[in-house]
């Protein structure tokens, strides 16, 4: 059985998974398991926290595929240091979310992603895995999986088209031509 747990892979998706039906018990057991809408908008279809079972393994398992063809069966301490990253993050965006910060959330959320994409890879698999997996205790799994994807479609944009742009810039201002 250790032997199954020694890869990272599968560790994580056997964590998210028992996660995911641990979490989605003591919802049902206590408040009842919640469905959310669509831009927390009424008027807009409301997604149950159910799909989480199949959505969080799947994309764990998914994502976890992407890291191991670049870093193998076993994570660097990197890949850890993303996924807690990430993780804080999602964390903090959630707290302030349900604190009735929404609108300090809508202002800062996009724009941090997107000025950290100037410096860092954002758009990793790590960085989408924690941001979908520690989002959807607060916001069920499909909504985060869907913006999950689409700010890191955003970040790889900014990371490989905008960032390069002021450095070619500043290199073409400072040779001197001769």
């Amino acid at each position: 059985m250790t032997r199954i747990f020694s890869q990272s892979r599968l560790l994580l998706t056997a964590v998210v998974s028992f996660y995911t039906g641990v979490y989605l018990l003591w919802q049902h057991s206590t408040t009842g398991v919640p469905a959310h809408h669509l831009l927390h908008d009424p008027q807009l279809p409301a997604i149950s926290n159910w799909w989480g079972l199949l959505i969080l393994p799947m994309v764990t398992w998914c994502l976890t595929t992407l890291i191991n063809k670049r870093y193998g069966l076993y994570y660097p301490k990197k890949v850890w240091l993303q996924l807690g990253a990430a993780s804080l993050y999602a964390l903090t965006m959630t707290l302030l979310f349900y604190a009735g910060y929404m609108s300090l959330v809508s202002l800062l959320a996009v724009p941090f992603i997107l000025v950290m994409a100037l410096f860092f890879p954002v758009y990793q698999a790590p960085f989408l895995l924690a941001y979908v997996v520690v989002s959807s205790a607060g916001f069920g799994a499909f909504i985060p999986t869907l913006f999950g994807f689409i700010f890191a479609a955003m970040a790889y944009v900014t990371h490989h088209f905008i960032r390069p742009l002021p450095i070619w810039l500043f290199t073409k201002l400072t040779t001197k031509k001769h």
